[in-house]
């Protein structure tokens, strides 16, 4: 599996997104600053899985710190990927996934990087 995060990996439908949120059968978890949305879908992608990244405005108001907040985020969930993607490839299950930073100030990468491997952790479990 490459370590890349092209297009189709990218949850950009707003069909997709609204049933995520609208949806009462997701599966929400928290690891402080993270906070991660999933469901299971039937999806036409060669991926198991589509991803987003939110940083609230409200929380972050420079959007420089915001964008350089969501880089840090896609580089950590592009480098550890695999953990879910083996998991749903055994499964024979696509997901979407909303990972929404509930932090005030910007963190380290270490820190965001350590916290989206334990929520990918707990989503394959689930």
């Amino acid at each position: 599996m490459k370590n890349t995060l092209c297009k189709e990996e990218r949850l950009c439908s707003k069909i997709l997104i609204d049933s995520l949120f609208l949806s009462k059968d997701k599966l929400k978890f928290t690891e402080y600053p993270w906070m991660v949305m999933a469901k299971e879908v039937e999806l036409d992608s060669n991926y198991p899985a589509q991803v987003m990244i939110s940083v609230s405005k409200r929380k972050i108001r420079l959007a420089v710190n915001r964008n350089k907040i969501k880089r840090k985020g896609k580089e950590a969930y592009r480098l550890n990927k695999s953990i879910l993607y083996n998991s749903l490839e055994k499964r024979n299950k696509k997901m979407i996934l909303c990972f929404i930073y509930l932090e005030k100030k910007p963190l380290p990468y270490a820190v965001l990087e350590q916290k989206i491997i334990v929520l990918l952790n707990r989503l394959t479990k689930e």
